[in-house]
Protein backbone atom coordinates (compact mmCIF):
# COMPACT_ATOMS: atom_id res chain seq x y z
CA UNK A 1 0.00 0.00 0.00
CA UNK A 2 1.56 3.79 -0.76
CA UNK A 3 1.73 5.86 1.91
CA UNK A 4 1.48 9.55 1.26
CA UNK A 5 2.88 11.55 4.21
CA UNK A 6 1.93 15.76 3.94
CA UNK A 7 3.72 18.00 5.54
CA UNK A 8 5.06 21.28 4.54
CA UNK A 9 7.80 22.58 2.71
CA UNK A 10 7.63 25.96 3.17
CA UNK A 11 10.59 25.78 4.94
CA UNK A 12 12.05 22.89 3.00
CA UNK A 13 15.85 23.81 2.16
CA UNK A 14 17.48 24.21 5.46
CA UNK A 15 20.93 25.95 3.52
CA UNK A 16 18.24 28.43 2.67
CA UNK A 17 16.29 29.26 5.89
CA UNK A 18 17.61 28.56 9.42
CA UNK A 19 14.26 29.48 11.29
CA UNK A 20 16.24 29.89 14.74
CA UNK A 21 18.44 31.86 16.96
CA UNK A 22 19.76 29.50 19.60
CA UNK A 23 21.39 30.17 23.16
CA UNK A 24 25.11 30.16 23.46
CA UNK A 25 24.70 26.80 25.84
CA UNK A 26 23.47 24.61 22.84
CA UNK A 27 20.32 23.62 23.24
CA UNK A 28 18.17 21.85 21.02
CA UNK A 29 15.95 24.64 19.63
CA UNK A 30 12.36 24.87 20.81
CA UNK A 31 9.82 22.81 18.32
CA UNK A 32 7.93 25.81 17.88
CA UNK A 33 11.29 26.75 15.90
CA UNK A 34 12.92 23.93 14.09
CA UNK A 35 10.54 21.28 13.94
CA UNK A 36 10.44 21.50 10.10
CA UNK A 37 14.15 22.40 9.61
CA UNK A 38 14.89 18.54 10.06
CA UNK A 39 12.27 17.56 7.43
CA UNK A 40 13.48 16.35 4.41
CA UNK A 41 12.01 18.34 1.34
CA UNK A 42 8.89 17.05 -0.57
CA UNK A 43 10.24 17.32 -3.86
CA UNK A 44 8.27 17.78 -6.47
CA UNK A 45 9.75 16.83 -9.71
CA UNK A 46 7.91 17.27 -13.72
CA UNK A 47 9.30 14.04 -14.79
CA UNK A 48 6.50 12.27 -13.15
CA UNK A 49 8.72 10.38 -11.10
CA UNK A 50 9.41 11.81 -8.05
CA UNK A 51 7.56 11.63 -4.56
CA UNK A 52 4.83 13.63 -4.11
CA UNK A 53 5.17 16.54 -1.50
CA UNK A 54 4.90 16.33 2.21
CA UNK A 55 2.75 18.57 4.00
CA UNK A 56 2.71 18.98 8.12
CA UNK A 57 0.40 17.49 10.07
CA UNK A 58 -2.93 19.80 10.76
CA UNK A 59 -2.95 21.49 14.16
CA UNK A 60 -3.81 19.80 17.04
CA UNK A 61 -7.68 20.55 18.57
CA UNK A 62 -8.82 18.58 21.72
CA UNK A 63 -12.40 18.01 21.50
CA UNK A 64 -14.42 20.90 23.75
CA UNK A 65 -14.54 20.45 27.02
CA UNK A 66 -12.89 17.68 27.45
CA UNK A 67 -9.93 16.91 30.36
CA UNK A 68 -6.49 16.37 29.07
CA UNK A 69 -4.92 13.08 30.39
CA UNK A 70 -1.56 14.60 30.44
CA UNK A 71 -1.97 14.81 34.39
CA UNK A 72 -2.33 11.35 34.75
CA UNK A 73 1.29 10.81 33.18
CA UNK A 74 2.94 12.24 36.24
CA UNK A 75 4.94 10.17 38.17
CA UNK A 76 5.19 13.35 41.01
CA UNK A 77 7.01 12.01 44.61
CA UNK A 78 4.37 12.83 47.80
CA UNK A 79 5.79 15.33 49.79
CA UNK A 80 7.08 13.45 52.84
CA UNK A 81 8.69 11.26 50.54
CA UNK A 82 12.65 10.19 51.83
CA UNK A 83 14.87 9.73 49.07
CA UNK A 84 17.99 9.20 50.83
CA UNK A 85 19.26 8.63 54.46
CA UNK A 86 23.09 9.94 55.87
CA UNK A 87 23.97 8.65 59.01
CA UNK A 88 20.34 7.52 59.48
CA UNK A 89 19.39 11.04 58.70
CA UNK A 90 15.87 11.10 56.31
CA UNK A 91 16.75 13.51 52.80
CA UNK A 92 13.44 14.17 51.47
CA UNK A 93 12.40 15.32 48.13
CA UNK A 94 10.98 18.65 49.38
CA UNK A 95 14.76 18.96 50.31
CA UNK A 96 15.82 19.04 47.33
CA UNK A 97 14.38 22.16 46.36
CA UNK A 98 11.86 24.08 43.64
CA UNK A 99 14.34 22.70 40.89
CA UNK A 100 13.15 18.76 40.71
CA UNK A 101 9.97 20.27 40.54
CA UNK A 102 10.38 22.49 37.80
CA UNK A 103 12.36 20.08 35.92
CA UNK A 104 9.73 17.42 36.14
CA UNK A 105 7.09 19.52 35.19
CA UNK A 106 8.73 20.68 32.05
CA UNK A 107 9.43 16.89 31.58
CA UNK A 108 6.02 16.19 31.27
CA UNK A 109 5.10 18.44 28.92
CA UNK A 110 7.54 17.67 26.83
CA UNK A 111 6.08 14.15 27.26
CA UNK A 112 3.25 14.62 26.69
CA UNK A 113 3.53 17.33 23.98
CA UNK A 114 5.51 14.57 22.07
CA UNK A 115 2.75 12.03 22.61
CA UNK A 116 0.52 14.30 21.05
CA UNK A 117 2.04 15.34 17.78
CA UNK A 118 3.06 11.44 17.17
CA UNK A 119 -0.09 10.81 17.12
CA UNK A 120 -1.56 13.19 15.65
CA UNK A 121 0.75 12.80 12.89
CA UNK A 122 0.13 9.14 12.16
CA UNK A 123 -3.27 10.33 12.50
CA UNK A 124 -3.19 12.81 10.23
CA UNK A 125 -0.92 10.29 7.57
CA UNK A 126 -3.41 7.69 8.16
CA UNK A 127 -6.46 10.02 7.05
CA UNK A 128 -4.44 11.45 4.07
CA UNK A 129 -3.30 8.04 2.74
CA UNK A 130 -7.54 6.97 3.00
CA UNK A 131 -9.04 10.19 1.62
CA UNK A 132 -6.19 10.46 -1.45
CA UNK A 133 -7.26 6.41 -2.40
CA UNK A 134 -10.88 6.71 -2.16
CA UNK A 135 -10.45 10.15 -4.50
CA UNK A 136 -8.45 8.58 -6.87
CA UNK A 137 -10.51 5.46 -7.05
CA UNK A 138 -13.58 7.68 -7.60
CA UNK A 139 -11.27 8.36 -11.17
CA UNK A 140 -10.76 4.66 -11.40
CA UNK A 141 -6.54 5.39 -11.04
CA UNK A 142 -3.94 4.08 -8.96
CA UNK A 143 -3.43 7.02 -6.05
CA UNK A 144 0.53 7.54 -7.39
CA UNK A 145 -0.64 8.74 -10.86
CA UNK A 146 -3.52 10.20 -9.48
CA UNK A 147 -1.58 12.56 -7.67
CA UNK A 148 1.12 13.03 -9.77
CA UNK A 149 -0.97 13.97 -12.70
CA UNK A 150 -3.03 16.21 -10.43
CA UNK A 151 0.50 18.32 -9.41
CA UNK A 152 1.71 18.74 -12.89
CA UNK A 153 -1.29 19.94 -14.31
CA UNK A 154 -1.03 22.51 -11.67
CA UNK A 155 2.75 23.28 -10.83
CA UNK A 156 4.08 24.83 -12.98
CA UNK A 157 8.02 25.27 -14.43
CA UNK A 158 9.22 28.45 -12.47
CA UNK A 159 11.12 30.98 -14.92
CA UNK A 160 14.08 33.03 -13.66
CA UNK A 161 12.64 36.04 -12.05
CA UNK A 162 9.78 33.77 -9.69
CA UNK A 163 13.76 32.04 -9.26
CA UNK A 164 15.31 34.29 -7.74
CA UNK A 165 12.47 35.96 -5.90
CA UNK A 166 11.96 32.75 -4.05
CA UNK A 167 15.83 32.61 -3.40
CA UNK A 168 15.66 35.90 -1.60
CA UNK A 169 12.73 35.86 0.07
CA UNK A 170 14.12 32.46 2.04
CA UNK A 171 17.78 32.79 2.28
CA UNK A 172 19.10 32.60 5.29
CA UNK A 173 22.30 34.77 6.35
CA UNK A 174 24.93 31.95 5.42
CA UNK A 175 22.84 30.80 2.44
CA UNK A 176 25.33 29.74 -0.88
CA UNK A 177 25.08 32.15 -4.14
CA UNK A 178 22.00 31.25 -5.79
CA UNK A 179 23.57 29.81 -9.22
CA UNK A 180 24.79 27.24 -6.63
CA UNK A 181 22.06 25.80 -5.25
CA UNK A 182 19.70 26.56 -8.18
CA UNK A 183 18.31 23.16 -8.85
CA UNK A 184 17.63 22.79 -5.31
CA UNK A 185 15.59 26.33 -5.11
CA UNK A 186 13.53 24.84 -7.92
CA UNK A 187 12.86 21.90 -6.15
CA UNK A 188 11.45 23.59 -2.82
CA UNK A 189 9.55 25.76 -5.58
CA UNK A 190 8.01 22.64 -7.16
CA UNK A 191 7.28 21.35 -3.38
CA UNK A 192 5.80 24.49 -1.76
CA UNK A 193 3.33 24.52 -5.37
CA UNK A 194 2.42 21.09 -5.00
CA UNK A 195 1.64 21.36 -1.46
CA UNK A 196 -1.05 23.57 -2.08
CA UNK A 197 -2.19 21.22 -4.65
CA UNK A 198 -2.49 18.06 -2.44
CA UNK A 199 -3.87 20.82 0.75
CA UNK A 200 -6.76 21.22 -2.27
CA UNK A 201 -7.44 17.91 -3.42
CA UNK A 202 -7.52 16.83 0.61
CA UNK A 203 -9.67 19.76 1.57
CA UNK A 204 -12.01 18.40 -1.30
CA UNK A 205 -11.79 15.13 -0.43
CA UNK A 206 -13.03 16.33 3.34
CA UNK A 207 -15.66 18.29 2.35
CA UNK A 208 -16.84 14.74 0.83
CA UNK A 209 -16.51 12.26 3.25
CA UNK A 210 -17.19 12.38 7.26
CA UNK A 211 -14.40 12.68 9.11
CA UNK A 212 -14.96 12.06 12.80
CA UNK A 213 -11.13 12.50 15.25
CA UNK A 214 -11.22 10.67 18.30
CA UNK A 215 -8.11 10.58 19.63
CA UNK A 216 -7.52 10.67 23.86
CA UNK A 217 -6.78 14.53 24.67
CA UNK A 218 -3.07 14.04 26.73
CA UNK A 219 -1.80 17.68 25.62
CA UNK A 220 -0.63 19.21 29.01
CA UNK A 221 -2.87 21.78 30.52
CA UNK A 222 -2.11 25.34 29.00
CA UNK A 223 0.66 27.51 30.55
CA UNK A 224 -0.12 30.77 31.96
CA UNK A 225 0.87 33.29 29.29
CA UNK A 226 -1.53 35.90 30.41
CA UNK A 227 -0.36 39.65 28.86
CA UNK A 228 1.45 41.61 31.26
CA UNK A 229 0.86 45.06 31.59
CA UNK A 230 4.23 46.09 29.84
CA UNK A 231 3.86 43.77 27.06
CA UNK A 232 2.54 45.23 23.39
CA UNK A 233 -0.29 43.53 21.95
CA UNK A 234 -2.57 43.94 19.18
CA UNK A 235 -6.31 42.87 19.64
CA UNK A 236 -8.65 42.05 22.30
CA UNK A 237 -7.66 41.78 25.95
CA UNK A 238 -10.21 38.88 25.72
CA UNK A 239 -9.50 37.38 22.39
CA UNK A 240 -10.69 34.12 22.48
CA UNK A 241 -7.25 32.86 20.73
CA UNK A 242 -3.89 34.31 21.96
CA UNK A 243 -0.50 34.36 19.84
CA UNK A 244 2.76 35.25 21.93
CA UNK A 245 5.83 35.37 20.46
CA UNK A 246 9.32 35.47 22.31
CA UNK A 247 11.78 37.42 20.11
CA UNK A 248 15.02 39.14 20.06
CA UNK A 249 15.47 42.22 18.37
CA UNK A 250 19.38 41.04 16.85
CA UNK A 251 18.20 37.10 15.34
CA UNK A 252 17.77 37.40 11.76
CA UNK A 253 15.03 34.69 12.12
CA UNK A 254 13.10 36.96 14.16
CA UNK A 255 13.22 39.67 11.50
CA UNK A 256 11.50 36.81 8.94
CA UNK A 257 9.21 36.27 12.43
CA UNK A 258 8.67 39.83 12.28
CA UNK A 259 7.01 39.85 8.66
CA UNK A 260 4.86 36.90 9.20
CA UNK A 261 3.60 38.13 12.95
CA UNK A 262 2.73 41.53 10.71
CA UNK A 263 0.77 39.90 8.04
CA UNK A 264 -0.91 37.86 10.87
CA UNK A 265 -2.22 41.14 12.36
CA UNK A 266 -3.64 42.60 9.36
CA UNK A 267 -5.42 38.88 8.55
CA UNK A 268 -7.26 38.42 12.01
CA UNK A 269 -8.20 42.31 12.48
CA UNK A 270 -11.48 42.71 13.87
CA UNK A 271 -11.36 38.74 14.66
CA UNK A 272 -10.84 37.81 18.32
CA UNK A 273 -7.43 37.00 17.78
CA UNK A 274 -4.74 38.85 20.18
CA UNK A 275 -0.79 38.97 19.30
CA UNK A 276 1.79 39.65 21.63
CA UNK A 277 5.31 40.38 21.70
CA UNK A 278 7.63 38.84 24.59
CA UNK A 279 11.50 39.71 24.68
CA UNK A 280 14.05 37.26 25.32
CA UNK A 281 17.42 38.70 24.11
CA UNK A 282 19.76 36.27 23.81
CA UNK A 283 23.38 36.93 25.15
CA UNK A 284 25.78 36.32 22.16
CA UNK A 285 23.59 39.26 20.68
CA UNK A 286 25.12 42.25 22.27
CA UNK A 287 22.38 44.76 20.72
CA UNK A 288 19.48 42.82 21.28
CA UNK A 289 18.81 43.82 25.17
CA UNK A 290 19.26 47.53 25.05
CA UNK A 291 17.03 47.35 21.46
CA UNK A 292 14.42 45.98 23.96
CA UNK A 293 14.62 48.76 26.16
CA UNK A 294 14.84 51.13 23.48
CA UNK A 295 11.26 48.81 22.27
CA UNK A 296 9.42 49.13 26.12
CA UNK A 297 10.28 52.55 26.60
CA UNK A 298 8.53 53.21 23.14
CA UNK A 299 5.39 51.43 24.51
CA UNK A 300 5.13 53.87 27.27
CA UNK A 301 4.36 56.18 24.31
CA UNK A 302 2.19 54.17 22.64
CA UNK A 303 4.64 53.57 19.66
CA UNK A 304 5.54 49.94 20.16
CA UNK A 305 4.99 48.77 16.78
CA UNK A 306 6.27 51.61 15.05
CA UNK A 307 9.38 50.91 17.06
CA UNK A 308 9.95 47.53 16.28
CA UNK A 309 9.06 47.43 12.75
CA UNK A 310 11.75 50.44 12.85
CA UNK A 311 14.19 48.21 14.52
CA UNK A 312 14.24 45.26 12.44
CA UNK A 313 14.76 47.27 9.34
CA UNK A 314 17.92 48.65 10.29
CA UNK A 315 18.74 45.18 12.27
CA UNK A 316 22.47 44.87 11.11
CA UNK A 317 23.43 48.37 12.47
CA UNK A 318 22.04 47.98 16.08
CA UNK A 319 24.03 51.06 17.57
CA UNK A 320 22.53 53.36 20.02
CA UNK A 321 22.72 56.51 17.58
CA UNK A 322 20.65 54.39 14.93
CA UNK A 323 18.29 53.17 17.42
CA UNK A 324 17.58 57.21 18.51
CA UNK A 325 17.01 57.69 14.91
CA UNK A 326 14.66 55.06 14.39
CA UNK A 327 12.55 56.23 17.55
CA UNK A 328 12.47 60.00 15.82
CA UNK A 329 11.67 58.31 12.54
CA UNK A 330 8.64 56.58 14.82
CA UNK A 331 7.76 59.71 16.04
CA UNK A 332 8.28 59.42 20.08
CA UNK A 333 9.21 62.39 22.05
CA UNK A 334 12.83 62.59 22.64
CA UNK A 335 12.45 63.74 25.64
CA UNK A 336 10.82 61.10 27.04
CA UNK A 337 12.07 58.73 25.61
CA UNK A 338 15.71 59.69 27.20
CA UNK A 339 13.69 60.11 30.84
CA UNK A 340 12.86 56.28 30.25
CA UNK A 341 16.52 55.60 29.15
CA UNK A 342 17.61 56.71 32.07
CA UNK A 343 15.42 55.69 34.63
CA UNK A 344 15.52 52.08 33.95
CA UNK A 345 12.21 51.24 34.20
CA UNK A 346 12.22 48.75 30.56
CA UNK A 347 15.09 46.20 32.16
CA UNK A 348 12.34 45.03 34.44
CA UNK A 349 10.40 44.48 32.20
CA UNK A 350 12.49 42.36 30.17
CA UNK A 351 13.84 40.33 32.85
CA UNK A 352 10.06 39.66 33.87
CA UNK A 353 9.49 38.45 30.14
CA UNK A 354 12.83 35.96 30.29
CA UNK A 355 11.88 34.84 33.55
CA UNK A 356 8.52 33.80 31.71
CA UNK A 357 9.87 32.84 28.78
CA UNK A 358 11.93 30.37 30.75
CA UNK A 359 9.48 29.11 32.83
CA UNK A 360 7.61 27.97 29.56
CA UNK A 361 10.44 26.39 27.99
CA UNK A 362 11.63 28.42 25.76
CA UNK A 363 15.07 27.51 23.64
CA UNK A 364 15.72 29.82 20.92
CA UNK A 365 14.09 32.37 18.98
CA UNK A 366 11.58 33.00 17.78
CA UNK A 367 8.81 30.99 19.51
CA UNK A 368 5.36 31.08 19.25
CA UNK A 369 2.69 29.85 22.01
CA UNK A 370 -1.07 29.85 20.95
CA UNK A 371 -3.50 29.69 24.02
CA UNK A 372 -0.92 28.92 26.22
CA UNK A 373 0.49 25.70 24.17
CA UNK A 374 3.76 25.82 22.14
CA UNK A 375 3.07 25.97 18.61
CA UNK A 376 5.36 23.01 16.49
CA UNK A 377 4.36 23.71 13.29
CA UNK A 378 5.84 25.79 10.45
CA UNK A 379 6.33 29.59 11.46
CA UNK A 380 4.91 30.91 8.49
CA UNK A 381 1.59 32.86 8.05
CA UNK A 382 -0.11 30.17 6.55
CA UNK A 383 1.19 27.38 9.04
CA UNK A 384 0.20 29.60 12.20
CA UNK A 385 -3.27 30.41 10.45
CA UNK A 386 -3.99 26.85 10.46
CA UNK A 387 -3.21 26.63 13.94
CA UNK A 388 -5.24 29.59 15.02
CA UNK A 389 -8.15 28.75 12.82
CA UNK A 390 -7.90 25.31 14.15
CA UNK A 391 -8.50 26.94 17.68
CA UNK A 392 -11.25 29.25 16.33
CA UNK A 393 -13.05 26.65 15.04
CA UNK A 394 -13.01 24.31 18.27
CA UNK A 395 -14.20 26.98 20.48
CA UNK A 396 -16.83 28.07 18.06
CA UNK A 397 -18.02 24.26 17.13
Amino acid sequence: MTRFSVRSSALCAAFLLTVACLPERGAAPARSAAATAKTPVGVVAKDGKSAPPVVAPGPTTAPAGSASGCAGAALTLPAGTVVARIDGKDIKVEDLGDELERAEKQALRTYCNEITTAREATLDNMLQQRLLTAAAAAEGKEVSAYVQEKIQAEVPTPDDAAIAAFYDANKSPSAPPLDQVRDQVIQAMNGEQGEKVMMRILDEAKAKAKVERLLPDVSPPPMDLSNPPHAAFVGPADAAVRVVEFSDFECPYCSKAAETFRALKDKYAGKSVSFTFRNFPLSFHPNARPAAEYAQCAQEQGKFWEMHDGIFAVQRELSVDKLKEVAAQAGLDTTKLEECMASGRAGPQIDEDMKKAQEVGVQGTPSFYINGQSFAGNPTVEGISQAIDAQLARLQG
